[in-house]
């Protein structure tokens, strides 16, 4: 659905729709962003093993997409990618 936009008496433009305003309220809040790259389950006994150097392995393979999330829903998936010495997320698709 698109806003319609009319003239006022003074002919200055009205705006119809509240989605541009809310969008416009909200621009400048920061949302914490987290990325989802795999799963795996063990039992407490494998867990209290766990000490610097093991490894756990992951239930994704090493070309699967990472998900991005907000409040824990998915918005969009990619690649990991390398950015100096940090990790990055270069978009592949995002959900409408």
């Amino acid at each position: 659905m698109t806003p319609s936009h009319n003239s006022n008496a003074n002919g200055h433009d009205v705006d119809n729709g509240a989605a541009p305003l809310r969008c416009t309220l909200v621009n400048h809040v920061d949302v914490q962003i987290e990325t989802h790259l795999g799963a795996t389950s063990m039992t407490i006994a494998a867990l209290n093993a766990l000490a610097p150097g093991s490894v756990v392995t992951l239930d994704a393979a090493l070309n699967t997409l990472v998900e991005l999330r907000v409040n824990g829903v998915t918005f969009a998936a990619g690649e990991l990618v390398a950015v100096g010495d940090k990790f990055g997320v270069r978009i592949v698709s995002v959900s409408p």
